[in-house]
């Protein structure tokens, strides 16, 4: 780097700018963003760069907002020099004797470039290119080419035998630059240029064909540029299209539209529920949970209480938590308790099944207390229960707190008796998810499940069948009408032709003032979280290998009314993202990424 800073080779003090240089070629760039990273101003300056030709000033560089622009100078690509180019490069490639440079540019706003020597231009597209001839000393002298980028793609070749691509941004989203080696290291001359599809997955050439491999949507032109005179007819997914060739030597074929074709998204119906919190009764048999019985730990946060109550002190690292704590005697009062669980986790506590209290969760705080009120209450002489669960949102960054080692769970737990005198729990129990550490389920890793009654038997997987008096018929528009926690399942079928990529997602609502968190899972995997009282998603996509795009899909949806006004959802609908045309079979068997349930998720209760 030789310079960087404020108004650094730049008009204007809004500008920062590093200027970096390779020692071997000289090449330079010119990192250029508002001095303020933040703004979204759009500010119009002149940049100062130094040349193989000596200091040349390019005026109305700009940048929209968060824009950042790399400006290059004697940028050699191929035989050939780029003195230098106020626009980004994209890429660049050598098709035989022809060199092709790619640039980019938002459409409205002012390019420039320029090469060595005296150099003639011919334009194919909207966009009006002006050459002029620029002596730069008493010897050399350079042609530059300045021009306002118009919407959509330009070609020009230049006298220099250079072919180029103005491209406005839109337009560059759809350039493609498959490789035609299975060689990682892909040399210039290695490659196809295309632009107009969705998606270009790969590109090959066979005798006089060009065969190009990609989604598409909308109706479009595909281009192809492949700098072969032989190559004369384009294959687009098997298919050889009606070609036609350009003057500056590339190949089109018009791509059809495929947002007529028929596809069926299911509604969900069927569901089934049951409860996904025994653990609230007092007489919950937790006698296989285990015993939180740690006074010291490794965590860098010194517990507010003791025993340690951190869940990895315990082996239960991501996923929600499951708490009860024993205490004697009917003169308790209250409890304070203290819980993190990740920005925006809530949590809540009941006493020998009656809700006391908890927290609904703030996406601004890390961990959140509550005084529990047991006067509502009904307190026995031996073996109270108080149940606590703790949701999950992750682990932390390094810039908050402790980072990752910032404890999940309970940081403290106090009791309280009559006269705010601090009495003693007696014994508290943890239980996380199926296994702990273990990692039962290495296929979906072991960030997939947390510690709920129906995560830990299973009750999410493929095959499961639900039975019993724990079972019956419901929905979550039906919800709970008390604090708890609601499991509901259902499977549906999907049969989308082969042929087409259709992003299936799920879009969930529930009535104003709901406070809740609402887990998803698809096919046993855990693809999202809804807490309607924080927000802001609601639309949860489910990609290729998690959803079945033929066959039968299973969908199991936690729901935690988190108060006793109870939740529930007024929105629990599938719904396709776009239709795409596509090359991938999307309608492959994933049942290898789907293992199911088995008998052995019985232990976990």
């Amino acid at each position: 780097m030789e310079s960087n800073g404020t108004g650094n080779a730049v008009s204007t003090e809004d500008i920062w700018t590093w200027v970096l240089r390779n020692p071997n070629t000289t090449a330079g760039f010119y990192v250029t963003q508002h001095s303020k990273s933040s703004s979204r101003a759009v500010t119009d300056f002149s940049i100062y760069l130094q040349t193989s030709l000596g200091p040349i000033t390019v005026p109305n560089v700009q940048l929209n907002g968060r824009q950042s622009k790399i400006v290059v100078t004697d940028y050699h690509f191929g035989k050939h020099t780029l003195l230098y180019s106020s626009v980004d490069i994209l890429t660049y490639g050598l098709f035989d004797k022809t060199s092709v440079l790619v640039l980019y540019l938002e459409a409205g706003q002012v390019g420039e470039f320029a090469f060595p020597g005296n150099i003639s231009i011919v334009s194919y597209g909207k966009t009006n290119v002006t050459a002029s001839r620029v002596k730069a000393n008493n010897t050399s002298a350079y042609t530059k080419f300045v021009y306002n980028q118009a919407i959509g793609k330009t070609a020009i070749q230049l006298s220099n035998g250079v072919m180029m691509y103005l491209l406005d941004v839109s337009t560059a989203w759809s350039f493609w630059a498959p490789a035609t080696t299975s060689d990682p290291n892909v040399a210039a001359n290695e490659q196809i240029f295309a632009i107009g599809p969705y998606l270009v997955r790969n590109a090959s050439v066979s005798s006089n064909i060009v065969s190009v491999h990609g989604d598409n949507t909308n109706s479009t032109i595909l281009e192809v540029f492949v700098g072969d005179a032989n190559v004369d007819t384009i294959a687009w997914n098997g298919e050889r299209l009606a070609t036609k060739k350009t003057v500056y030597g590339a190949l089109t074929a018009d791509l059809t539209s495929v947002l007529d074709r028929k596809v069926t998204i299911p509604t969900l119906s069927g569901w089934q529920v049951a409860d996904s919190l025994p653990e609230m009764a007092r007489d919950y048999d937790d006698s296989s949970w285990t015993v939180c019985n740690k006074t010291i730990t490794l965590a860098p946060v010194k517990p507010l209480s003791l025993p340690v109550l951190y869940s990895s002190d315990y082996g239960y690292y991501s996923g929600m938590k499951v708490y009860r704590g024993y205490f004697d005697g009917e003169s308790a009062t209250s409890a304070n308790l203290t819980a993190q669980g990740g920005l925006a986790a809530g949590w809540s506590a009941w006493l020998n099944g009656k809700l006391v209290g908890g927290h609904p969760g703030n996406a601004s705080l890390l961990s959140t207390s509550g005084v529990l009120d047991f006067s509502g209450a009904k307190l026995y002489d031996k073996d109270n229960v108080l149940t606590v669960v703790t949701d999950y949102t992750g682990h932390d960054e390094t810039s908050t707190g402790k980072g990752a080692a910032n404890p999940r769970g309970l940081l403290g737990a106090v009791l309280k008796s009559s006269g705010n005198a601090t009495a003693s729990f007696k014994q508290w129990k943890i239980q996380g998810n199926a296994g702990g550490s273990a990692n039962i389920d290495p296929v979906r890793g072991p960030l997939n499940e947390g510690g709920l009654y129906g995560e830990r038997l299973g009750w999410h997987l493929p095959g499961f069948q639900p039975s019993g008096d724990n079972w019956s018929v419901g929905s979550p528009a039906e919800g709970l009408n008390s604090s708890g926690i609601k499991w509901y399942l259902t499977t549906f079928e999907l049969d989308i032709d082969s042929d087409l990529d259709v992003p299936v997602g799920l879009e969930l609502s529930a009535p104003s003032g709901t406070v809740a968190s609402v887990q998803i899972f698809m096919n046993g995997y855990q693809y999202g979280k809804y807490i309607p009282h924080i927000g802001p998603q609601t639309r949860f996509p489910f990609p290729p290998g998690i959803i079945n795009n033929q066959g039968k899909n299973t969908l199991a949806l936690s729901v935690w009314a988190e108060t006793d006004a109870g939740g529930k959802l007024d929105n629990v609908s599938l719904f396709a993202y776009n239709v795409y045309e596509t090359s991938f079979d999307f309608a492959q068997n994933w049942t290898y990424l789907q293992p199911g349930w088995t008998s052995e998720r019985l232990q976990y209760a």
